[in-house]
């Protein structure tokens, strides 16, 4: 498997947040093996395990500073490098995720970005693969404030989302998070992603030009040639994940908001030799260990994160999965949690 990484570009961001901080960036770069050469070079990629240490180790370092969120808020669009063209040519918001979903590998290894579609509302969702249990606060509040310079690219400089969410807990301060993002922050969700109306998604750019756009693709593929987007399985569970904590998971709402019919989604997941049921079994074990772990949330909290309505209906799923109720596993696992 080939090491993930990122664009040497998080370099130079952290360069500018690690100077404003006090932060002796050539230190910091010598102990997590970086090299401050690579910010000069034009188009190289950085181990992004690397990467994630040295983000922890300077927020550490300066007082619990936002450091990823920080480095995220100076991302302008050309700092998207060579798919900033491709970005800078689409008819709407909704085209230009769209597209970085396409051409994420030219960004990092670790990204997959999927939106979902509820009724009026649209959830961006942010997924990092990065092979640790959780990919850590800093790359994902930096992934989350590069989301947003490209909603703001699209919808105007002062576009903010209906609410903003992160997996992981709330730091000391969000003075910073209120400042960059503008919104109700939800801590803790069962998703890392923007909310936002599908008006705004679908809002058409009057200056938008189909040729250039064609042009800017076909630089992309000559360049740089598009990879397979995530597999379909992937982008189920991802499309799972965001609509369990709302009552929307069944087969037909999943395959609604992915564009699908129920029929073709069922067809196209036999044919990869797996199920819906599989991936939304494998989503609901994921998700119920990690609301779990977290000692703050009620058992009833973390049956609703689930997918459950009712405890009784959560515990007798945990049972068959886990061959335990969720209150002894959260025992056996978490020495000192509240149990509820």
């Amino acid at each position: 498997m080939n090491q993930l990484s990122v664009r040497n570009i998080s370099l130079k961001k952290y360069a500018q947040v690690a100077g404003d901080l006090g932060i002796d960036q050539s230190r910091m770069f010598r102990q997590f093996g970086l090299e401050p050469s690579w910010m000069q070079a034009a188009e190289i990629r950085v181990p992004e395990t690397n990467f994630a240490h040295l983000l922890q180790s300077t927020s550490e370092a300066a007082d619990n500073a936002a450091v990823g969120l920080l480095m995220g808020a100076l991302w302008k669009l050309s700092d998207f490098g060579y798919l900033s063209l491709a970005l800078q040519h689409q008819p709407s918001l909704g085209r230009a995720l769209a597209t970085l979903a396409e051409y994420s590998h030219l960004l990092s290894s670790t990204i997959c970005v999927n939106v979902v579609r509820q009724n009026n509302i649209a959830i961006i969702q942010l997924h990092l693969t990065t092979g640790r249990e959780q990919p850590g606060r800093h790359p994902v509040e930096l992934g989350m404030a590069v989301l947003q310079a490209l909603c703001r690219h699209q919808l105007g400089s002062h576009w903010r989302p209906i609410s903003t969410h992160f997996t992981h807990d709330a730091p000391s301060s969000t003075a910073q998070h209120r400042r960059i993002f503008g919104s109700d922050l939800v801590f803790d969700s069962d998703f890392d992603g923007l909310v936002l109306s599908c008006a705004d998604l679908d809002r058409l750019n009057p200056g938008y030009d189909a040729s250039m756009e064609q042009y800017a693709r076909h630089f992309l593929d000559t360049m740089a040639p598009a990879q397979a987007r995530a597999d379909l399985e992937q982008q189920v569970k991802l499309a799972i994940q965001a609509l369990l904590p709302h009552g929307r998971y069944s087969i037909a709402q999943v395959a609604s908001a992915m564009g699908f019919s129920t029929r073709s989604l069922q067809r196209n997941l036999e044919s990869s030799g797996t199920s819906f049921q599989l991936a939304l079994n494998a989503v609901r074990n994921q998700t119920a260990v990690r609301a779990l772990r977290n000692p703050r949330l009620s058992i009833n909290e973390v049956a609703m994160q689930t997918g459950f309505a009712e405890n009784s209906s959560f515990t007798r799923w945990f049972n068959a999965e886990f061959k335990q109720s969720p209150s002894s596993w959260r025992t056996a696992n978490l020495a000192g949690a509240i149990v509820n």
